[in-house]
C-alpha cells in the first residue's frame, strides 16, 4: 500500500471513530414559569385586597395664626406631647412693640375719660347755680360718653394685641403624637401655614385607597379584615368613610377603616393590608380571575396544574362577571390549581413551574 493511500485510511478511520463518540443530543423539554391560584381561596374572587396604613383617628394640621420667623423648635417628629405643650416659637418683638402702643394708646384714652368726666362733674354745679344752660351740660355728657367710647376701644384693640403676642406660641391642641414637623429655626412663615401634623391619643384607623372599580364592592362589602405585617395579627374592622370624590392626582378614593379593637402595639404608620369580604356572591359558584379565562370557538376554558405539575385543558361554564373576577358555575372543583397568567402560550401536558404567589 503507498504511502498516500495508507494516510487515507487512517483518516478514514479516525472520522469513523470521531462518529461512533458523538452522542446523540437529546431534545430539551421547554417548563414554563406561571402563577395560579386556588380555586376557592379568598385570592380567586370573593375578597379584594388593599394596602392600607394604621393612621390616628384625628389628624391635625398644625399652624402659627400669626406670621413671623420661627425662633425655636421644641419638638421632633415621632415625640409623644401633651395638651398645651409648646412645639415652636416664632420672633414676637414686632407684636410686643404693638402692644406697647396699644397700651399708651389706652392710657392716653383713659386719661381724656377722666378729663371728660371731672369737666362733666363741675358743668352739672354750674348748673344748680345757673351759670350755664342745660344744654351745655348734655353736650358735655355726650364728649364724655364719647371719652368712654374711645376707652373701650383701646381696651379691646390691646387684648386682640395680646393674643396676637400669644399666638407666636405653638401650642398641641390634645394629648398625641408629633407625626410631622416642618418649621425650622429662620424659617418665615405666613399665618394659617401648616408647619406640623399631630395625631391625637385613642382610637386607631386605617387608611387605605380604593380604584373606581372596586368603589361599588368596598361600599358593599358584608366585612372587613385588616392583617398586620408587623407581626401577621388579623383584626376585623369595619368602614368608616369612603370618598365621594376620587383624589385629583392618583384617581382614587380614599377610605377609612376603624378597628374593632387594637391596644398600644398598633402603631401609627405600621403597614396593613386590607380584605374586603364582597356581599351577594353565589355561594355555589367558585370565582376566579379573567386572566384565567380562554376562550376559544364560543368555549370557555382553563388550565389545571395537576400533582405533577403538567397543565391540562379543562371546559367550563361561566357566571356573572363581577370586576375583574367570573364566577365558575360548573367544570371546576374546590382546590384544584388554575393558572392565572399566559394562558394562550400553554399547550396540553407541558410541564410547569409555579411562582410564588
Amino acid at each position: 500500500m503507498t504511502p498516500h493511500y495508507r494516510t487515507l485510511a487512517l483518516a478514514s478511520l479516525t472520522l469513523l471513530a470521531l462518529a461512533g463518540c458523538k452522542q446523540e443530543v437529546q431534545p430539551v423539554e421547554e417548563i414554563r414559569p406561571v402563577r395560579y391560584v386556588v380555586a376557592g381561596s379568598d385570592a380567586a374572587g370573593d375578597s379584594r385586597l388593599f394596602s392600607g396604613e394604621i393612621r390616628a383617628r384625628h389628624e391635625s394640621q398644625l399652624a402659627f395664626r400669626v406670621a413671623g420667623k420661627v425662633l425655636e423648635r421644641r419638638v421632633n417628629a415621632g415625640d409623644s406631647v401633651k395638651k398645651g405643650q409648646l412645639l415652636a416659637v416664632l420672633d414676637g418683638s414686632d407684636y410686643q412693640l404693638d402692644t406697647s402702643a396699644k397700651l399708651a394708646q389706652l392710657a392716653a384714652a383713659q386719661a381724656d375719660q377722666a378729663q371728660q368726666e371731672a369737666d362733666l362733674k363741675r358743668y352739672r354745679e354750674l348748673l344748680t347755680q345757673n351759670f350755664i344752660s342745660a344744654a351745655q351740660v348734655e353736650r358735655q355728657q355726650t364728649t364724655v360718653n364719647a371719652a368712654r367710647a374711645k376707652s373701650q376701644q383701646a381696651q379691646a384693640a390691646l387684648v386682640a394685641s395680646r393674643n396676637q403676642g400669644n399666638y407666636t406660641a405653638l401650642l398641641a391642641d390634645s394629648d398625641g403624637v408629633i407625626s410631622s414637623i416642618s418649621a425650622e429655626p429662620g424659617m418665615v412663615v405666613s399665618a394659617g401655614q401648616a408647619v406640623a401634623r399631630l395625631a391625637a391619643s385613642g382610637e386607631r384607623e386605617v387608611a387605605f385607597q380604593v380604584p373606581e372599580n372596586a368603589v361599588a364592592a368596598v361600599r358593599g362589602a358584608s366585612g372587613f379584615k385588616v392583617k398586620l405585617w408587623a407581626d401577621g395579627r388579623e383584626l376585623d374592622a369595619r368602614l368608616r368613610e369612603l370618598a365621594a370624590d376620587a383624589d385629583s392626582a392618583t384617581r382614587t378614593y380614599a377610605a377609612r377603616l376603624t378597628l374593632n379593637r387594637s391596644d398600644d402595639s398598633v402603631r401609627l404608620g405600621m403597614t396593613a393590608s386590607v380584605r374586603a369580604q364582597l356581599a351577594g356572591h353565589d355561594g355555589s359558584a367558585l370565582r376566579l380571575p379573567l386572566a384565567a379565562m380562554l376562550d376559544t370557538q364560543g368555549k370557555h376554558y382553563v388550565w389545571v396544574i395537576n400533582a405533577q405539575s403538567k397543565v391540562g385543558r379543562k371546559a367550563v361554564e361561566v357566571g356573572a362577571i363581577d370586576g375583574s373576577s367570573i364566577a365558575i358555575t360548573r367544570g371546576l372543583s374546590a382546590g384544584e390549581k388554575v393558572v392565572t397568567a399566559g394562558v394562550h402560550l400553554l399547550r396540553d401536558g407541558q410541564r410547569v413551574s409555579l411562582l410564588q404567589q
